[in-house]
């Protein structure tokens, strides 16, 4: 496949890593001398998971074409796979876990990948735009499935037994992220146009990403528990391997088109999503823990690239 031996160059692919890992160091720089205190950071990551993701998310449904390759098959192929992908990843982490907040971590950091910072270069230089919108509409539309779960997962975490079902939906369906998809879907299923105010407003969505990365960065200590080791390491292998070949086999299984394969293999073989961390701060969890699957499935996914475009 020519357009796939493409990839082999991997130049975008390093530039984005290198850059990625830059944002994250000067982070960890503005900790070491002290430039941010911690109050501010703080406030930092409340305007990235109140204002700004919410915003990013929203604008992801904004005048999304989903063209033809968005079919109804593709459609059912989704919605299998998504729910079967949080089935395995939360099921792999109860299995292997005792510890109720290692578990919520782990289900998110293996189910949630950084799809628009990682992905989309890759899949620009292998199908140009339609590429960018059949990873556009899959983004879009996993932001209802992963945002329920993780946030459901997390308020459940809070609340134990102490909150019924339908309190803990109501919870879920008020945060700023949940609010965030409703926006969205609304904006597409009514075409509103917001004429000038959409640049603004995608100018401000894309400010989430590098500053997540600021904040998390800031958050790294480096004191890596050689008993997290197994759990850093074990997420990357579920997040970079598992998820991408079960994705690609099922894919296959439905009959799906060339393009739609290799947008699947790629979006779901990209490494931990960066608002893992932000969930993890957020709700007051170890966020350093989720900061390291954020570090380290980034490092691994150059090389787990390498293994998938073979499977094409």
């Amino acid at each position: 496949m020519n357009r796939c031996d493409n990839v082999m160059n991997y130049t975008q692919l390093y530039m984005t890593i290198i850059n990625l890992f830059c944002v994250i160091f000067v982070g960890f720089l503005l900790r070491k001398f002290e430039a941010i205190d911690e109050k501010t950071m703080s406030g930092l990551n409340k305007l990235i998971f109140n204002v700004l993701f919410p915003i990013k998310i929203m604008m992801s449904f904004y005048h999304v074409d989903f063209g033809q390759n968005l079919n109804t098959k593709y459609f059912l192929y989704l919605i299998f796979m998504f729910t079967f992908h949080i089935f395995l990843t939360y099921h792999i982490a109860k299995f292997t876990n005792k510890d109720r907040e290692t578990l919520v971590l782990e289900a998110n950091a293996m189910s949630r990948g950084n799809a628009i910072i990682m992905s989309f270069p890759i899949l620009s230089v292998l199908y140009g735009n339609a590429g960018i919108v059949m990873a556009g509409a899959m983004v879009g539309i996993s932001q209802f499935f992963y945002n329920l779960y993780t946030v459901g997962m997390y308020e459940s975490l809070e609340e134990g037994d102490k909150s019924s079902k339908k309190e803990l939906l109501i919870n879920v369906m008020k945060t700023p992220l949940m609010i965030g998809v409703f926006a969205g879907v609304f904006l597409y299923v009514t075409h509103i146009n917001l004429f000038f105010l959409e640049k603004p407003m995608r100018d401000l969505g894309n400010t989430a990403g590098t500053l997540a990365l600021l904040t998390m960065g800031y958050g790294l200590d480096f004191k890596i528990d050689l008993n997290k080791i197994k759990s850093i390491l074990k997420v990357c292998f579920v997040k970079l391997l598992v998820l991408p070949i079960t994705g690609l086999i099922f894919s296959r299984l439905f009959g799906l088109s060339e393009i739609q394969n290799v947008v699947s293999l790629i979006i779901f073989g990209a490494p931990t999503a960066v608002n893992t961390f932000v969930f993890a701060k957020k709700y007051n969890k170890n966020a350093s823990l989720a900061g390291y699957y954020v570090v380290s499935t980034t490092l691994l996914y150059f090389l787990s690239l390498i293994l998938l475009v073979k499977l094409i």
